[in-house]
């Protein structure tokens, strides 16, 4: 895998992979989208720019520096115009991005040519004037271009270290302090900028999912015999709405976020909504592989892991995963788990998923002040098993068939009141099949439900 950040690569490379290649669509779409913006920004800040140093400086370098900036933005403007409904690429090459970056260059030198004609080395006051703006504009272009950092940096940079400059060689304790603030100020932007654009690329990444989520889920429907299509229809409605949730608040959030919808000083609220998108994501990602998982199995293509593994430190673990839950539903959550129970040669990993399955269906599935039960012992077989034990609503024998099938949810009018795509149990069952061992499920309608994950003796580390 490439080192090169994904930022630049995006600048470098013609031909990218489909995630990356679709991150530079989007960040010409983006800075598209914001033209008009920039364009009226930049010219409102250099009229006020103007205004400020009219009485002091060339009234004729004034009027032409704005000239050059108002035709600056103009041409921009127009070049917006025309293709302002032009659908989106469906790929963008390296040199459209790189104008971009040109053309914020140049808006950034055009920054730092006023700013280092302008500055007023005998006045402080005015000296902090072109300090804010220009902390004002790496702040704005922070804010409007994280899809964009390279080009964000080109058109920031040039003003910024220019008035650092000129500050830092004025001499004096306060210009020095200033030159200090101001250089912290940058880093501040550029961990900003790169936060912003880590989140810009998840939400890409994610979009990206659910397109090859869509994918696979319609070659199975596709593939499927009548009786699995009626299956695959209850699914994809349950899925819909699964990854619509998460989706409307990633893509909600972050319209939020991008277009300042409260306003720039309202970073609090924005840190909030990220780290509502970041919670959404997370979600959406865990439904994602819980698909892929499953698919994986079907297919014979889910390859484990295996290594010395602890049971009784998977169960403490997945009980304390599920604490929070399980108190939030006024459910009692309790372990029993020997002290001396042996290793098993296990994937680790799958094993974690396949009891946090059983416990987040347990907790799910079973009313306030109800009870789950998680054990694991040795049998006299030789067996390792673990259980999960609930007083939950319990299923009939067909339903408990239905349950271990993918993509199936018992209709009961309890089940229906959860979110879930109904392939919790099939995925347990092929876990435990990968490891040659057997699912066993007892249950009984209003009597709650008991889980036993059963390893084989030969998984079984004998005691050194």
């Amino acid at each position: 895998m490439s080192t090169t950040p994904l930022f630049l690569r995006t600048l470098l490379n013609e031909d990218l992979p489909e995630f990356e290649a679709e991150v530079r669509v989007r960040q010409i779409v983006d800075l598209a989208r914001q033209t008009p913006f920039h364009a009226i920004a930049n010219l409102g800040n250099g009229i006020l720019l103007a205004s400020v140093f009219w009485g002091r400086l060339s009234h004729a370098a004034i009027v032409v520096w704005l000239g050059l900036f108002a035709a600056f933005s103009g041409l921009g403007l127009y070049r917006w115009w025309r293709k302002r409904r032009w659908p989106a690429p469906a790929r963008v090459s390296r040199g459209a991005l790189r104008r971009t970056t040109v053309w914020a260059l140049i808006a950034g030198l055009m920054w730092a040519a006023a700013v280092i004609y302008a500055f007023p080395h005998d006045d402080m006051n005015e000296q902090l004037v072109i300090l804010f703006l220009v902390g004002g504009l790496g702040s704005g272009a922070v804010g409007s271009m994280p899809s964009q950092p390279v080009a964000c940096v080109a058109y920031m940079g040039p003003p910024l270290i220019s008035v650092l400059l000129l500050l830092a060689t004025q001499g004096g304790e306060t210009s020095h302090v200033f030159t200090l603030m101001g250089s912290l100020f940058i880093f501040v932007l550029i961990a900003a900028l790169a936060s912003g654009f880590s989140s810009f690329a998840t939400v890409v990444r994610t979009k990206i999912d659910s397109r090859t989520l869509e994918t696979r889920l319609l070659e199975m429907e596709l593939a499927a015999s009548t009786e699995a299509n009626a299956a695959k229809s209850q699914f994809l409605a349950n899925m819909s709405h699964e990854l619509r949730t998460p989706l409307n608040a990633v893509i909600g959030f972050s319209e939020i976020i991008r277009d300042q919808s409260l306003g720039p000083q309202a970073v609090s609220h924005y840190r909030e909504y990220a780290n509502d998108i970041h919670i959404a994501g997370e979600n959406l990602l865990r439904i994602i592989n819980d698909v892929l998982d499953i698919s994986k199995i079907e297919a014979g293509r889910l390859e484990l892991h295996d290594s010395e593994t602890d049971i009784g430190a998977i169960v403490r673990s997945g009980v304390k995963l599920m604490a929070q839950a399980a108190f939030e539903s006024g459910i009692t959550l309790n372990a029993d788990v020997p002290a001396d129970l042996p290793m098993v040669m296990a994937d680790e990993l799958r094993l974690k998923q396949a009891l946090m399955n059983l416990l987040s269906n347990a907790v799910k599935f079973s009313q306030r002040d109800g009870a789950v039960t998680v054990g694991a012992g040795l049998r006299p077989d030789g067996c390792m098993a673990v259980w999960v034990a609930d007083t939950g609503i319990g299923m009939s024998e067909s339903e408990i068939t239905t349950a271990l099938r993918p993509f199936r949810q018992v209709a009961n009018s309890l089940s229906r009141t959860h979110d879930g795509i109904g392939i919790g149990l099939s995925l347990v069952d092929g876990i435990v099949g990968l490891h040659g061992g057997r699912l066993e499920l007892t249950s009984a309608p209003s009597q709650g439900t008991t889980v036993t994950v059963v390893l084989p003796p030969e998984r079984v580390v004998a005691a050194r």
